[in-house]
């Protein structure tokens, strides 16, 4: 898939982690949630994003983070957030600064399309969340990628649209993976877009096709914690992964040759035989000759 003079939209990612002050609720596991994210939109499946292209940043204020938000419009902008959050009496959601506690609703801008996940709880206790798996190698944008076009044309081609993800319901915690590999929502929603089977190579895979499996994989698990769009308006279609297919990996069936070279028998020509029945009666002769 290559696209002839095709118009690279701009694309833009925040990446917020908020873990709070040094103490009994310091979010530990909030920087690995937040170097996952990014590797995932580093990565193929995640439409290789330029270093340039995401914006890092570590326990914010309000007035800093307000004013990136101002600033950062794109075609195509993805927030995500790591850290505390809670629901008020009134149904509120909230998510907590270093500084302040605000609304969801203050990560939207006038970028018109925009995805906003966040990985917080929805009670006012904080237990804590976050936390992913190694995510696939990436290497530095050095040149053409097929994902990253394709990534580019999925935005192009969506309507403009804003949606809101969070990682629990109301009444809910989100809650931290037990082997410490961040938050169980987050982990779960990286993973999900490598469960995902397409038909088409870099076919787009939806955030909802992505908190289904996800919500899916963590009810597998033995987990309460369920995923959902709580904010939704106009009809953001831009993916939040490409499918890439996985190379098929050999398998043996005798366990004694797993570490031996596949290897192709070498195939002979047709008048192979006739050829070395010839040369075998030349060197007869020649062996003849000398021996005289």
């Amino acid at each position: 898939m290559r696209y002839t003079n095709q118009i690279e939209p701009v694309r833009k990612a925040l990446i917020i982690g908020s873990p709070g002050t040094e103490g009994v609720d310091y979010l530990y596991s909030a920087s690995t949630d937040v170097t996952n994210i990014t590797n995932h939109l580093l990565s193929s499946r995640g439409g290789k994003w330029k270093d340039n292209e995401i914006q890092v940043l570590w326990n914010p204020g309000i007035a800093e983070l307000a004013a990136i938000i101002e600033n950062i419009i794109a075609d195509y902008l993805f927030v995500y957030y790591a850290g505390h959050g809670y629901e008020n009496t009134i149904g509120e959601r909230k998510i907590c600064l270093c500084d302040a506690d605000v609304s969801d609703f203050f990560l939207l801008n006038n970028s018109p399309r925009q995805l906003i996940v966040i990985d917080a709880c929805r009670e006012k206790e904080y237990p804590a969340i976050s936390g992913i798996p190694e995510e696939e190698e990436w290497l530095p944008f050095d040149g053409y990628y097929p994902e990253r076009e394709a990534f580019d044309n999925y935005i192009l081609q969506s309507p403009v649209g804003k949606k809101i993800i969070h990682a629990t319901k109301s009444g809910f915690a989100s809650w931290e993976d037990k082997k410490g590999k961040g938050g169980v929502f987050t982990t779960n929603l990286i993973l999900s877009t490598r469960k995902i089977q397409c038909n088409d190579l870099y076919a787009p895979i939806s955030i909802e096709q992505s908190i289904w499996k996800a919500r899916k994989m963590i009810k597998q698990a033995g987990d309460e914690q369920e995923p959902e769009i709580v904010y939704s308006i106009g009809n953001l279609q831009v993916p939040f992964a490409v499918y890439v297919k996985s190379e098929a990996k050999t398998v043996y069936s005798n366990p004694s040759n797993y570490n031996k070279p596949r290897t192709m028998p070498r195939r002979e020509p047709s008048n192979s035989g006739a050829l070395t029945f010839g040369l075998l009666l030349i060197g007869i002769a020649l062996i003849a000759n000398n021996s005289d």
